[in-house]
């Protein structure tokens, strides 16, 4: 199973593990799928499903993600972590800085943003969202991050035209897939090795400076509720949660959207 773009970015890799095996497919329902089924089969930690178009792509919570064929990065990321099951989300901590990282050597003058907890913003629009899913294998922990970056997109439906955006539309030129996509899995590689050592603290301040609510009034939404709140974002906690802080004092969210910034 080989793609194009699968044997252009293998061929530019410099990493230890991700990105060494790969599997591409010009379609698929949904790489988070495709990557949670190969690792139940063995598939080593930084094995990579890579697609060009995806019929049943997903975000948080269920929501649809939908990305014209052969122009963007869809892909998982087969994880096999050595955290705590509360510290997880510090992969979507390592994820968004590395991600931001690239992009903005991709972008200048042009600078990324992150959104809490999983999306990376251009021009305050997204243009990246991630997926973190784990399962169990035979009593292992798996996980898998799943990656969905708006690359050479050049229109969106009505319903995403305000809120989405691409890297083209942004810096006005079409972006080469391959290498930054052997330059995210660099990156990613590293800040994931860091958030599991001595370099976790690192991480989360990297996180902290590119955050777009910082200090920021902000009120969240709460999923699968009718329930919001209201405060002052303060940043995130060791395990990735976010720190707000309110009328009440200050409480920690571990789930949320959020839905205004002042």
């Amino acid at each position: 199973m080989s793609l194009p773009l699968t044997d252009d970015v293998q061929n530019r890799l410099s990493t230890d593990r991700f990105g060494q095996v790969m599997r591409g497919y010009e379609e698929v329902g949904s790489t988070n799928e495709e990557a949670v089924a190969w690792a139940k089969a063995g598939a080593p930690e930084g094995a990579v499903v890579l697609t060009e178009y995806q019929t049943a792509g997903r975000g948080r919570h269920g929501r649809a993600w939908s990305a014209d064929k052969g122009r963007n990065l869809l892909f998982s990321v087969v994880l096999r972590p050595s955290l705590a099951p509360d510290r997880l989300s510090l992969i979507t901590v390592a994820a968004g800085v590395a991600v931001s990282e690239t992009l903005d050597d991709f972008v200048a003058p042009h600078r990324t943003a992150l959104k809490w907890p999983n999306d990376v913003l251009l021009e305050n629009r997204k243009t990246c969202g991630m997926l973190l899913e784990s399962s169990i294998a035979d009593t292992e922990s798996v996980v898998v991050l799943g990656v969905g970056l708006n690359v050479n997109q050049t229109d969106f439906p009505d319903a995403l035209a305000d809120t989405a955006t691409s890297l083209r539309l942004t810096t006005g030129r079409p972006l080469p897939r391959a290498d930054l996509l052997s330059s995210l899995l660099s990156n990613l590689e590293q800040r994931y090795d860091a958030v599991q050592g001595s370099e976790a603290d690192a991480v989360r301040a990297a996180f902290e400076e590119r955050l777009a609510s910082l200090h920021d009034q902000t009120t969240l939404r709460i999923p699968e509720t009718d329930q919001t709140l209201t405060g002052t974002v303060e940043g995130i906690t060791e395990t990735g949660a976010l720190r707000l802080h309110t009328a009440n004092g200050t409480t920690t969210i571990h789930a949320g959207d959020v839905t205004t910034r002042n």
